[in-house]
C-alpha cells in the first residue's frame, strides 16, 4: 500500500501533468497536421465523440468537461468543416445527436496516430519496464475500486 509521501509525490506529478502548458505541448504536437476546423477548442468535441459515440451537445459537454454552449459552438465549427453531423435522437424526438462523419473518423485516426508518434518520441529512451509501469499505474489509478 502506498504511503502518504508517495501519495503526495503522485499528487504533485499529476498537478504538473495537468498544467495548461503541459497539456498545450501535447496539443501542439498532435494538432500540427490537424484538418481544418480542428484546434484546441474543437479537439475535445471531436475526440469525445470518437470515444463515446453519438451524443447530444449537453451530454457530450458534461462528459468532456466543457460548457454546453461551448460544445454547441465547437460542434458548429466541426460541422462546417464536414467532420461532424447533427441528426435526430431516436430516443427523444426533441433532441439532436452529434456524430462523426467519415471525414471526422478519419481525422480522429490521424490525430490518434500523431499522439502515438509524439508519445513514442517521449518514451523512446525509456526502458520498456518503465513505460509499462507508467501504463499499469495509470490504469490502476483510473479504475474504480471494487465495491
Amino acid at each position: 500500500m502506498a504511503d502518504a509521501e508517495l501519495a503526495r509525490d503522485l499528487e504533485q506529478a499529476l498537478v504538473q501533468l495537468l498544467l495548461r502548458r503541459n497539456r498545450s505541448a501535447i496539443y501542439d504536437a498532435i494538432l500540427e497536421s490537424a484538418p481544418e476546423g480542428v484546434d484546441r477548442q474543437t479537439y475535445s468535441v471531436l475526440s469525445g465523440l470518437a470515444r463515446l459515440g453519438p451524443r447530444s451537445a449537453a451530454r457530450l459537454a458534461d462528459e468532456v468537461g466543457i460548457d454546453r454552449s461551448g460544445a454547441s459552438r465547437y460542434a458548429d465549427r466541426l460541422q462546417a468543416a464536414g467532420l461532424l453531423e447533427r441528426g435526430p435522437d431516436p430516443r427523444d424526438g426533441r433532441a439532436t445527436l452529434l456524430s462523426l462523419t467519415p471525414a471526422g473518423e478519419a481525422a480522429v485516426a490521424e490525430l490518434r496516430e500523431a499522439l502515438t508518434r509524439h508519445l513514442a518520441d517521449r518514451i523512446a529512451d525509456w526502458p520498456d519496464w518503465k513505460a509499462q509501469a507508467l501504463i499499469d499505474g495509470i490504469r490502476l489509478l483510473i479504475t474504480p475500486p471494487p465495491d
